[in-house]
């Protein structure tokens, strides 16, 4: 009877550890997905050519294009990073970018960071509110949401 017990407690334990090893980490916030790692998402008033922010700000007047730069950890070769423009809860545009397919040009890569930047351009202008969002996923799970506002 002793050994049936520790056979299962046994293999009850290689369960767990088989499955641990197939689960890939999955956090939101400061986030790591896969072999993405948000160090940060900053709003702005435009990027320079390395799609860094140039004077980062949340307020933003009725005409403005409204850039936004994400702060990546490393060079990853595989993974979706989309990014997700509302006014209240209405989608008002969106991009994505596949790592695994990405050409060169609308990334770039200082040291060990790498920059991805988004922007949305009014075709008429912004409504003034104080309810609109960016939201960032990454492979489909979402990482944050960056409010801003439009004012006159």
């Amino acid at each position: 009877m002793k050994n049936k017990l520790w056979i299962s407690i046994f293999a009850l334990s290689l369960l767990i550890v088989s499955i641990s090893a197939c689960t890939k980490p999955v956090a939101t916030g400061g986030s790591s997905i896969s072999q993405i790692v948000v160090k940060s998402v900053t709003l702005a008033e435009n990027l320079n050519e390395n799609y860094q922010a140039v004077n980062p700000k949340t307020q933003f007047n009725p005409t403005d294009t409204i850039y936004v730069s994400v702060n990546v950890s490393g060079k990853p070769s595989t993974g979706v990073l989309n990014g997700k423009f509302f006014l209240a809860d209405q989608l008002i545009s969106e991009a994505t970018l596949d790592f695994s397919t990405v050409s060169q040009g609308l990334v770039f890569s200082i040291g060990e960071d790498t920059y991805v930047g988004f922007n949305l351009a009014p075709s008429q202008p912004w409504p003034v509110d104080t309810n609109y969002r960016f939201e960032l996923y990454i492979n489909e799970s979402k990482v944050g949401d960056y409010p801003f506002e439009v004012v006159q």
